[in-house]
């Protein structure tokens, strides 16, 4: 009976972690110390493969002395850093390590899960789909390349919609401790062995595509499938082959997927915080690799990371809290857009993971995290960074 063995096989898992049995969580497979239950995974997981010529990293590091006011409180990074349960920092020039700093016995070997700074690496894949040719354009339905979908609240859904979180798709992910509902439940069922593609069917239609936003995580799994249907590959060797080597990745990466084979793609790459800087210096770059050609097409990171859409704009994703610390941010093709028109974006995931890009500045942050008050530090992070790229950059 496969759903037996695959229950007794995660609950024995995570018994083990929770036992301290560590391990897995690094690129060169050293053991970790607790707590690493945040980015351990707990699901199967593909590796993808570094590039041959990894992009070096120059350094030139110095300490931080900065700090910045949020919500009329002078504060510092050091503060920021410690009050976010920070486990992995750094901070880039262009491709100069300005700052690094690891917490709680992690070190540059450590792998850590991106939770929803996946997100951003889904849609790049998108991009890269795009640009190959794969899928014709962002305004086609998902329909088009998923007939799976059909008769679901996906039916006829613009690829652009689900990127912007604007699908319509009946989803409540607004509380992360609740079990029954959202990404949390996804997940729990996930190992449990329901299929993620089964669970995308199931939501309806709540509301007219491309009129409002909704973060929903279950949009970033239809964009994977639309990527591993358009191109005939799984997920995990389209972002090997187009995203990750060519952007010059040090380390193997490890790419959860459920127990049918499909990659959960809102989620669950495990990677190096040096590799997550790497992937901001791609968008940094316009999308140019190590060697100054295009990973993605320039015009998809700018469409990715701006949007003129009235509700995507800060202070309109959640209308009816304005005081929600996600309206500090508007929201491109799975990036969060900062506030006051600086041009800068985040990844951003649950439990304190970024990868901030300031375009003015020159500069790239990477923040890992075990925090579970990392909704309260969400807006605040975008502060603390700011302060840290304008401390950097002059």
């Amino acid at each position: 009976m496969p759903f037996f063995r695959r229950l007794l096989a995660t609950t024995t898992a995570v018994g083990a972690l929770v036992a301290a049995v560590p391990g897995a969580a690094r690129a060169d497979d050293a053991p970790l110390p607790l707590p690493l239950l945040a980015h351990a995974p707990f699901y199967p997981t593909t590796t993808v493969q570094p590039a041959d010529r990894p992009l070096a990293l120059k350094r030139d590091t110095r300490a931080l002395d900065v700090s910045y006011t949020y919500q009329g409180t002078k504060r510092t990074l050091k503060d920021f850093l410690n009050r976010s349960s920070t486990l992995g920092f750094l901070v880039l020039r262009g491709d100069t390590v300005v700052n690094e700093q690891y917490f709680s016995g992690y070190d540059a070997g450590s792998r850590f899960n991106s939770w929803s700074v996946g997100k951003s690496i889904t849609s790049a894949a998108i991009g890269a789909a795009v640009a190959d040719g794969k899928i014709r354009s962002v305004d086609d339905p998902v329909t088009a390349y998923v007939p799976e979908l059909r008769g679901t609240g996906y039916d006829g859904v613009k690829i652009r919609d689900v990127l912007h979180m604007a699908s319509g798709h009946d989803y409540d992910e607004t509380n992360y401790f609740d079990p029954t509902k959202g990404s949390t439940a996804t997940m729990i069922r996930m190992v449990f062995g329901a299929k993620l593609a089964d669970q995308a069917k199931e939501g309806g239609r709540k509301e007219q595509p491309g009129t409002r936003w909704n973060y929903d995580s279950m949009n970033t799994f239809v964009l994977g499938w639309v990527v591993r249907k358009a191109t005939g590959k799984s997920l995990a060797s389209y972002v090997q082959d187009r995203i990750w080597r060519p952007a010059g990745m040090e380390s193997a990466m490890q790419m959860g997927r459920d127990y049918s084979g499909s990659e959960i793609a809102f989620c669950c790459y495990h990677a190096t915080v040096r590799d997550f800087g790497r992937f901001g210096l791609l968008y940094l770059r316009d999308g140019k690799g190590p060697d100054g050609r295009p990973v993605l097409p320039a015009s998809w990171v700018r469409d990715s990371v701006t949007s003129t859409e009235p509700y995507l704009q800060p202070g309109s994703l959640v209308p009816d809290k304005p005081d929600d610390p996600e309206n500090d941010f508007g929201y491109g093709y799975q990036w969060w857009l900062g506030n006051g028109g600086q041009g800068d974006y985040s990844a951003i995931g649950i439990l304190g993971q970024f990868v901030y890009v300031s375009p003015r500045d020159g500069v790239v942050i990477v923040k890992t995290s075990q925090d579970l008050n990392s909704a309260a530090h969400q807006a605040e992070s975008l502060y603390a960074f700011r302060a840290v790229a304008d401390a950097v950059a002059h």
